[in-house]
């Protein structure tokens, strides 16, 4: 029988890996082919709540993948729509990215363990909408079940949601005003870990996450989109996680423990300065401004909306991907 737990967090590291390479390494060579300069992120770009440029770089991969560590529940096909109709089949696949499914070479199997998958998958992930992956039974892997899935549920529902079960609200979202809701959707953003005029894939993951952590025991949303160039994960946890590339010197990154500059170096040749460009992993936890009131009858006071609802608890930069050398811990934000 399989060990769920252990398999799912395996598929989760993999797919976290397979993504880094895929989102950030492979769109920041990419903006390198084009000899484009790489927007790299300022360590103020992480600050919970804040607005961000809503540029898309057309040099950057994105991706929006919903993983359910178990079957999705029907519940939420309402919001969440995976049927027949974009099942991951070879004839759904012909009629919704015939681009793709003309020269597939079809894999041995749909999971991240399955030969021929990740190529596949690095296909699919620039397909419209998200990418559904689920453990259809106990003693099966979870497998990419669904593309072109959309996430659909309006703005207003699901920050009253939000807002209702942290106890700034009672009952309605407009319930203290126009500019109080407009603070409870930029701090619905912040809770998710993105920028506070998100929209698009950020959007559709917010909600989706919201959803399922209603529904699910356990999942991971991975969100890459084009106006931050970072990688972004969100569980059932408190925990958010971003993955971005970022600029350091090779003696700096010596300094912190690097025995080879090169087993975090993700760029061929020194940028400018003498700079080498890294992964960096920077996780985040709710703060009590984001958890739920004590008691559920109690509208809690507008100060925790002024308050950021994110702190940081841990960052490192990590290795190339595949290679077993420790991840260096890195205070680049603060």
């Amino acid at each position: 029988m399989e060990n769920t737990s252990s398999s799912y967090a395996a598929t989760r590291d993999q797919l976290s890996e397979f993504l880094i390479r895929a989102t950030l390494i492979e769109s920041y060579h990419s903006f390198a082919r084009h000899d484009k300069p790489y927007p790299f992120a300022t360590p103020e770009s992480l600050r919970p709540g804040i607005s961000t440029a809503a540029y898309e770089h057309p040099f950057q991969r994105s991706a929006l993948i919903l993983v359910v560590d178990g079957p999705l529940p029907a519940s939420l096909r309402k919001h969440i729509r995976f049927r027949s109709a974009n099942e991951m089949t070879v004839a759904n696949l012909s009629r919704l990215a015939p681009e793709i499914a003309g020269n597939l070479i079809p894999p041995q199997g749909l999971s991240m363990n399955d030969e021929g998958f990740p190529a596949l998958l690095g296909r699919l992930l620039d397909m419209d909408y998200a990418l559904l992956m689920q453990r259809p039974a106990e003693n099966t892997p979870i497998s990419l079940s669904h593309v072109h899935v959309k996430v659909e549920r309006l703005t207003d529902n699901a920050v009253r949601v939000l807002a209702r079960d942290l106890g700034y609200i009672r009952r309605t979202l407009y319930e203290k005003g126009e500019v109080h809701a407009e603070m409870l959707e930029r701090k619905f953003y912040e809770y998710f870990g993105f920028a506070a005029n998100s929209s698009g894939r950020k959007c559709a993951a917010a909600m989706a996450a919201q959803l399922l952590a209603a529904e699910a025991s356990r999942f991971a949303v991975f969100a890459s989109c084009q106006e931050d160039c970072r990688l972004t994960v969100i569980d059932e946890s408190e925990i958010v996680t971003h993955h971005l590339l970022i600029r350091i010197k090779a003696e700096a990154l010596k300094r912190i423990g690097a025995e080879q500059v090169a087993h975090y170096s993700i760029n061929d040749r020194m940028e400018p300065g003498g700079h080498t460009v890294v992964c960096y992993r920077a996780r985040f936890r709710r703060t009590l401004a984001a958890q739920p009131a004590k008691s559920a009858d109690a509208v809690r006071s507008d100060i925790g909306l002024e308050e950021p609802w994110l702190e940081l608890t841990e960052a490192y930069i990590l290795p190339v991907p595949g290679l077993n050398v420790p991840a260096l811990p890195y205070n680049w934000i603060s």
